[in-house]
């Protein structure tokens, strides 16, 4: 390893384990890959089946023990207009890796008799989130300082998450306020501060051109209170019919914050659905120097929708 490449390995370390803040689960582009359920509750049971969604995110790929995150939900319409869901997420970057259990529900209102497709929701959920700092990965200067040793290396707090989202005649929008702390919410816990409250808006029109073919533009803007903003613009064209769908398109993201602006990146995108089979992947470019030492990121998706066994009598319209 050439020392410039050891100097960017020991930056990624020294980050990790110095963070201000610690993110529950990090916001890449789950929510272009049918994992919208695990930024908004309100995305709960949005459809008649029971719906299993994975991802694994990889950054900096050229370095082994990069930072990486898995989650994995199931969601269903679980009686007459009622949603729920379950998730899971796990955080390993370097000595710091955090673990994240979600659980709600949803209230959905038809705003026309057509299938499912015009409906307005909303929902809320807790997470139970746990972060830990392993100090024996950490090359301490002094290795009998008294910190590594006292125990106050991990934090556990309880989140709420509240949302709400419409799909109206190809328009779709949705708003969530994410982490809401419901238990250790003073400033810093045991030199840890807790994750900030999100923000989230999402927008987008599903443009169908003609029977099975359509383009659908959208935007995401993740606000927080440690005046920090992200935002998305994506592209997607799909391609489908009554059981199959593909899609491809592009997501181009910048950064900022109280320091200034960080950097931009663009993610091309594939996703499909064969029957009930849905998988996708995004890999994400930063136009940055970082990315020529530590290598670029990449996300997969795979999922899979059971019929309703939950709820065999259906969702209920009226």
């Amino acid at each position: 390893m050439s020392a410039v490449k050891k100097v960017f390995y020991i930056l990624i370390m020294l980050v990790a384990a110095t963070a201000a803040a610690q993110e529950t689960l990090p916001i890449y582009q789950q929510y272009l890959l049918d994992g919208k359920f695990l930024i908004n509750p309100a995305f709960y049971g949005e459809t008649d089946d029971v719906a299993v969604n994975g991802n694994y995110q990889k950054q900096f790929s050229k370095f082994s023990e990069s930072p990486n995150v898995q989650s994995v939900g199931i969601h269903a319409n679980i009686f007459d207009r009622v949603g729920a869901g379950l998730s899971f997420f796990r955080d390993q970057n370097g000595p710091i890796s955090a673990n994240g259990i979600t659980a709600g529900a949803s209230y959905f209102i038809p705003l026309s008799d057509d299938d499912r497709k015009d409906q307005f929701s909303f929902g809320t959920s807790v997470n139970f989130y746990n972060m830990n700092i392993d100090y024996s990965e950490l090359n301490a200067q002094d290795s009998g300082d008294p910190v590594l040793y006292d125990g106050s290396n991990s934090i556990f707090i309880v989140y709420a998450h509240l949302g709400m989202q419409i799909t109206y005649r190809g328009f779709f929008g949705s708003a969530s306020v994410l982490d809401i702390p419901l238990s250790n919410d003073i400033p810093v816990v045991n030199g840890i501060e807790p994750s900030p409250t999100k923000y989230i808006l999402n927008a987008g029109y599903d443009w169908q051109f003609t029977d099975g073919f359509s383009l659908e533009p959208s935007f995401l803007m993740n606000l927080n209170t440690n005046s920090s903003r992200l935002m998305d613009l994506n592209v997607l064209a799909k391609i489908y019919s009554d059981v199959n769908m593909f899609a491809a398109g592009v997501s181009l993201r910048s950064a900022k914050d109280n320091v200034g602006s960080q950097q931009t990146s663009i993610s091309p995108i594939v996703k499909a659905k064969i029957n009930r089979l849905t998988f996708g992947a995004s890999y994400n470019i930063g136009m940055s120097d970082i990315q020529t030492y530590g290598g670029n990121s990449f996300m997969i998706s795979l999922g899979y929708s059971f019929e309703n066994f939950i709820n065999k009598r259906g969702y209920r319209f009226r």
